[in-house]
């Protein structure tokens, strides 16, 4: 993957899956916890500076901030700064925090200790210049989290139901990516761990409108009623918690080393 420009971007729908999925974890995690977390912390300096690139509903943001570092969110799109500015009301850390609506590489932001970007750099359509534009605003670590295991399991079986002819387009993970920077030179400490990830919804009325737009089926009236059919079935995968393994990709940027 070698395009000129890097982006995060998705499409509305997507993004608003997204959006619900990163806010129920954010509120049943406690990410303090997690080794990202524990990453960026041990990594930073003095300032204790962080850009957090993507910062969606802020699950990290928020956190790191509370903890006392001064953090610079980057995050595109609008919905999401929604989330994120209640995110950082919730925890009372809004004046620790610059929020900057800019897709990534972005020149509208200055050096921190630490550039993270935690589940978005699959949305850029060139992964060595999202790592490389990380490395140019982070003055001691670069920090990455990516999916190893696909993100919405349950469409793997549900695609081929609705869309028999059509590839499911799936979302690139850790498999593909880091073979990517690593061809570039980009060389960073791998940890693979387990996260339990929950249900995305609650019940079937708050699924069904998001994966029927997903499966492209909503205008479908056949399709939809097999799809609620599937969905009510007690055995359906789409409401069981299940684990999901994530890799955290660390490095120096090469002015530190």
């Amino acid at each position: 993957m070698a395009k000129e420009t890097s982006t995060v971007l998705s499409s509305n729908i997507s993004m608003k899956m997204m959006a619900e999925g990163l806010k129920r974890s954010s509120e049943t995690q406690d990410v303090t916890q997690t080794p990202i977390f524990k990453e960026v912390i041990v990594n930073l300096g003095d300032e204790r500076t962080i850009l957090d690139i993507g910062a969606g509903v802020g699950r990290f943001t928020a956190p790191l901030a509370s903890a006392g570092c001064h953090v610079t969110a980057i995050e595109p799109s609008t919905e999401m700064i929604s989330y994120l500015k209640e995110t950082l009301s919730r925890y009372n850390v809004s004046e620790s925090v610059d929020i900057v609506q800019s897709s990534w590489p972005s020149d509208n932001c200055k050096l921190a200790e630490v550039a993270l970007a935690t589940f978005v750099i699959q949305f850029s359509d060139d992964w060595v210049a999202f790592a490389r534009a990380m490395e140019k605003w982070a003055t001691n670590r670069c920090i990455l989290a990516v999916h190893v295991d696909p993100l919405m399991f349950f469409m793997e079986r549900l695609w081929p139901i609705f869309n028999p002819d059509k590839p499911n387009p799936r979302m690139p993970g850790f498999t593909e990516i880091y073979p990517a920077l690593l061809n570039a030179g980009i060389i960073g400490n791998v940890k693979v761990f387990e996260e339990q990830h929950g249900p995305r919804w609650k019940n079937v009325e708050e699924a069904l409108p998001m994966i029927s737009g997903r499966l492209g089926i909503a205008e479908n009236v056949e399709a939809m009623k097999k799809l609620e059919d599937i969905l009510r079935d007690p055995t359906s995968e789409v409401f069981k918690t299940r684990p999901h393994r994530v890799a955290m990709i660390s490095w120096a940027p090469p002015k530190s080393i």
